[in-house]
């Protein structure tokens, strides 16, 4: 039975995206974990209109706690008069068994990604021992939440978020298209390493200043590098492979920018939060500028830092809590 746990989002075969890394990554083959999948949407969605209510208690049964939290958006409740009557309503209705089929098509077989993922958490358990490792739950739970945890030992992945920009699904789904680009199934890796990295780091924004907001989101995507050492950099950051260059072609202008207007330490979030986010592109900078460029510099910061402070391990530099210290060792001064 699954009880409490983690929920995160993943991607697909990994085969297809080498990249060159300048450090070999470290052997992880000997680590031995078990990582277990459940497809919640295959048993949900295999639900008949004829299937006895007693079938229903046992998938109840099975997936504890994670089934009510599942169910709760509609409504349906343990004490709810007649609750498996309703989950076989949801799980038959004409539409969402159309999205079912649809998902089928590109997940029916998950053992690539399950492979992909098994090994990402052997990474993880190599530079964290004592981490806990997840099981994965599969589901189809609406566009927008691709991957998520719950508890402390699920991971969830949304298959319903990878289906490719052009599906019909997202049609009317009001997705601004800098986020649908990465409705596919090359992101169910990169998706999954963030938010189980965030899940394992917690950071909150508020009361805190824009260098620090940049620095933890930048040692995220220094952390996903290393557990999942296979991927470009444009899977592990989000970023286009235009938008990457751009950034490497001005990096001197864009750390220029953040100085002059005296950025970097701002406390109010809603003047700095549209630096360290998702956007379209970067207010006051070229349109040419991706979103979330403070992302980008905070990266390339603890980047920096990691090369000039060989004896600083990887779990060292994720409970590094000082932002200055970061930028202060990186001795970062782009030209």
């Amino acid at each position: 039975m699954i009880k409490q746990a983690l929920v995160l989002l993943l991607i697909p075969l990994l085969v297809l995206y080498g990249s060159c890394k300048c450090d070999r990554p470290p052997k992880v083959s000997h680590i031995r974990l078990e990582l277990p999948v459940y497809r919640m949407e295959q048993e949900l969605f295999s639900l008949e209109k004829t299937t006895s209510g007693n079938e229903v208690e046992k998938l109840a049964a099975r997936y504890g706690d994670f089934f009510w939290f599942y169910f709760e958006e509609f409504g349906i409740h343990p004490t709810t008069p007649g609750w498996s009557d309703s989950v076989l309503r949801y799980a038959t209705d004409t539409l969402l068994q159309s999205l079912f089929d649809s998902v089928q098509l590109r997940f029916a077989d998950f053992s690539a990604y399950q492979h992909d993922l098994r090994r990402m958490m052997q990474y993880f358990r190599y530079y964290f021992p004592e981490s806990l490792t997840p099981a994965i739950v599969t589901l189809i739970n609406g566009p927008g939440r691709a991957a998520f945890t719950y508890g402390d030992t699920l991971l969830c992945i949304n298959l319903d978020d990878y289906l490719g920009p052009a599906s019909r699904f997202y049609r009317h789904q009001d997705i601004p298209n800098y986020l649908l680009r990465r409705f596919r199934p090359e992101y169910v890796l990169p998706n999954a390493a963030h938010v189980w990295a965030t899940q394992l780091f917690p950071y909150s924004p508020y009361g805190r200043r824009l260098l620090d907001a940049m620095i933890a989101n930048g040692k995220i995507l220094y952390l996903k590098s290393k557990v999942l050492p296979q991927l470009p950099d444009s899977l592990i950051t989000g970023f286009r492979q235009a938008d990457l260059d751009w950034c490497r072609r001005n990096e001197p202008l864009i750390w220029k920018f953040f100085l002059d207007r005296d950025l970097l330490y701002e406390q109010d979030i809603l003047e700095y939060f549209k630096y360290v986010t998702d956007g379209p592109n970067t207010s006051g900078m070229p349109p040419e500028a991706p979103g979330n460029v403070g992302t980008w510099v905070g990266w390339r910061i603890v980047t920096e830092y990691m090369k000039k402070n060989a004896s600083v391990t990887l779990s060292q530099l994720m409970h590094e809590t000082d932002a200055q210290k970061i930028l202060d060792g990186a001795s970062y001064k782009p030209r």
